[in-house]
């Protein structure tokens, strides 16, 4: 039987668990990336193409390493020409543009100021960038709340919680909109994101678990007898 695009999308979302704001709910396990690739096979061809491009700039450490920067530039420019959906542009050339403030910040960490030409980030925020290099927050402390925490975090080295920070403030982002489309392609492309959000959330708390559980298990055991000791082999 043929579907229709909207009887697709439908029948997609409806198959996956709402996904709860990362601070309301932390016991929540997100779907599994089989469980949303499984649900994605719902997609026409054409469809699916597009969401594995938007997935490819949002997501670079899927890519092969040979990929420089510059390269994945290229690809997420091209994207923002060609994506069909003005409501995906946006949400992705703000994510984009998170990632060129963090860009920056690190740049400058490192005394490392973009040269003229030099291709190094995206958006509508470089040249004011540049203008403003050596202001913490780049002259837009008032318009990004958030910028001046992220440079806090990272002058201390402090880069779970700039990870963190940034996962938030690109939900809050998502969340602004979330209500806007219901059913349709775009509806699709941003549960994605917000899984994609909620899923490294999670996985960095399961690992943050079992780093507790070690450290536990190592205090425990220093300085204190085993209680399962080896059986003697003497007679």
């Amino acid at each position: 039987m043929i579907l229709e695009d909207s009887t697709r999308y439908a029948l997609l979302l409806c198959s996956l668990p709402y996904l709860p704001p990362p601070l309301r709910e932390e016991r929540f396990i997100p779907p599994s990336r089989i469980q949303i690739n499984k649900a994605l096979k719902l997609l026409s061809v054409e469809d699916t193409t597009r969401m594995q491009r938007i997935n490819a700039v949002l997501h670079w450490s899927h890519l092969p390493i040979e990929r420089d920067d510059a390269a994945m530039m290229v690809e997420a420019e091209k994207l923002l020409l060609e994506e069909p959906s003005a409501f995906l542009r946006e949400m992705v050339l703000e994510r984009l543009e998170l990632r060129t403030f963090i860009a920056a910040m690190r740049r400058r960490e490192l005394n490392c100021m973009p040269q003229a030409g030099e291709y190094w980030g995206i958006g509508r925020y470089t040249r004011r960038i540049l203008m403003h290099w050596h202001d913490p927050a780049f002259g837009l402390g008032h318009v990004f709340g958030w910028l001046n925490e992220a440079v806090r975090l990272l002058r201390n080295g402090n880069t779970l919680m700039l990870d963190r920070l940034l996962m938030h403030e690109s939900w809050r982002r998502l969340q602004r909109v979330e209500d806007c489309h219901n059913f349709g392609f775009d509806a699709v492309a941003l549960y994605v994101m917000r899984w994609n959000i909620l899923d490294r959330l999670y996985r960095q708390r399961e690992d943050a678990a079992v780093i507790r559980f070690k450290s536990m298990v190592t205090d425990a055991l220093n300085g204190q007898q085993l209680i399962f000791e080896p059986e003697s082999t003497g007679g």
